[in-house]
């Protein structure tokens, strides 16, 4: 076992954890589907968690070729994967056997965390780069990570259903454009 299979191990299971919280919520929202209303903008932001767990293990792949793995840099690197496995729980109320479930009223409650931890994702990117090239890279993929740290920003500060669901609608076309442009193949 070389030094990435080694430290890609524990990225796979924060990703992993994630990942099945994810699909454990949604297979219990089907089940609890009679006590709950539907809430467009806590399920485009459970598919955009769901890429984006898949997308940072994805690039992880990278890493692969580089021999050059201290602590903190790992540490660094390792918040972006611990970011969104707190994203994902976040995203969805404890769906224990309560009467009436509001997905809406837990976004909402949780909106100012959720965005500022997901906003924790592309910031850590965008440091992380810089700090091992020296410089912050001005490409298109370093431009969407921008984006869309401002975006978190601001919907961190908007109660507004309305906004809420064109910016989560927005932001899963923007993320699924992103990594169509930029992640099809591993590299």
């Amino acid at each position: 076992m070389d030094k990435f299979e080694y430290l890609s191990v524990l990225t796979s299971i924060i990703i992993g954890l994630a990942i099945a919280n994810l699909l454990s919520g949604a297979a219990r929202l089907i089940q609890l589907r009679a006590r709950m209303k539907p809430h467009a903008t806590t399920l485009c932001w459970m598919a955009i968690l769901f890429l984006a767990n898949i997308q940072i293990w994805w690039v992880a792949f990278e890493r692969r070729e580089s021999d050059e793995f201290t602590f903190f840099a790992f540490l660094l690197y390792l918040m972006m994967p611990i970011a969104v496995f707190m994203v994902s729980f976040l995203v969805l109320p404890d769906l224990g056997d309560e009467d009436h479930i509001d997905l809406a009223a837990n976004f909402e409650g949780n909106r100012p965390w959720f965005f500022a931890l997901l906003g924790l994702v592309p910031l850590v990117s965008l440091v992380e780069e810089w700090a091992n090239e020296g410089r912050l890279p001005l490409d298109t993929d370093a431009a969407f990570r921008i984006v869309f740290l401002v975006l978190t920003m601001i919907a961190a500060g908007i109660r507004n259903a309305h906004f809420q669901l064109c910016n989560a609608i927005f932001a899963l076309g923007g993320f699924v454009a992103y990594v169509a442009v930029l992640f099809l193949q591993l590299r």
